[in-house]
């Protein structure tokens, strides 16, 4: 009970010792209370009476605010409770597009099961936005790829293996063994993370070279354009999951793959409601 608490309770009882009883304090504890908070304003707010504690005029806008104090401290506590109890909460989640496809419905699905009352809003973005957002803590938590993670907070929580795409009829998709340095020099479509990730490095550190005659900012319209016969791609096999388009998806015998994870800002204080989802999501892809 706080000092506000106590003199507003005063007010209303208009009696230091009925006061004290009802808060379980000792009488004189109420009135050096009372006391020393006219010795803080350098005024007086009651007039002892041999009937009880009269509020002086002149205090009354004084009490009005210590009214509105109270009952915002009273707000915060009950948010405070709410978050640190998860009956209530609100993340905000970046995701690169493969795992919002066929990961974070799963996932969303059973947490809500157990916090029901979490909230969340959910934004798809490539690499670069995902890393922008967070530094302008304008996302709570991010799913991206540890390539793509400068700095902060990561969980690791699957291993994506990287594909090479080629049409149907192309002379690649017809190999036994198929390498990376099979693909030098070959006409490449880009996705939206062009060659700043895994990709790239890839390249770089084997020196390949392809032959990059189209960009796009949409890995499904570059599966079109693969299997149009404009070039052949490199991507990740989770968002090739179920894709409806006709084309040779195959392996590199050296398996590349980027690892996925989830990243958050290590310059804040995660709120109960992040950590909690956090640790869900450890176990969920645990499993």
């Amino acid at each position: 009970m706080n000092k506000y608490d106590i003199i507003l309770d005063v007010c209303q009882t208009k009696n230091v010792s009925k006061t004290a009883s009802k808060l379980n304090y000792t009488r004189s504890a109420v009135s050096q209370i009372i006391k020393n908070y006219e010795q803080e304003l350098g005024i007086p707010i009651f007039q002892r009476t041999k009937s009880g504690m009269k509020l002086l005029k002149t205090a009354e806008p004084i009490i009005e605010q210590i009214q509105q104090i109270s009952n915002a401290q009273k707000n915060i506590n009950l948010i405070v409770s709410k978050l640190t109890s998860l009956q209530s909460g609100y993340i905000r989640i970046g995701a690169i597009q493969s795992i919002s496809y066929h990961i974070l419905p799963d996932l969303l699905r059973e947490f809500s099961v157990h916090y029901p009352d979490i909230q969340f809003d959910i934004e798809v973005h490539d690499f670069q936005s995902l890393s922008d957002q967070i530094k302008e803590k304008k996302l709570d938590c991010i799913f991206t790829s540890r390539s793509a993670v400068s700095s902060g907070n990561f969980i690791p929580i699957l291993h994506d293996e990287l594909m090479l795409i080629t049409p149907i009829d192309h002379p690649l998709s017809k190999l036994d063994v198929l390498t990376l340095q099979d693909i030098d020099h070959e006409d490449f479509i880009l996705s939206a993370d062009k060659l700043d990730y895994e990709t790239g490095e890839i390249f770089q550190a084997n020196h390949i070279y392809p032959n990059v005659t189209y960009q796009l900012n949409d890995d499904f319209a570059v599966l079109k354009m693969v299997e149009r016969g404009f070039g052949v791609t490199i991507l990740p096999k989770l968002l090739l999951t179920h894709n409806p388009f006709c084309v040779s998806v195959r392996s590199f015998t050296e398996h590349y793959s980027r690892i996925l994870g989830i990243s958050w800002d290590e310059d804040i204080t995660p709120s109960t409601a992040l950590l909690t989802f956090l640790e869900f999501s450890k176990q969920f892809f645990s499993k």
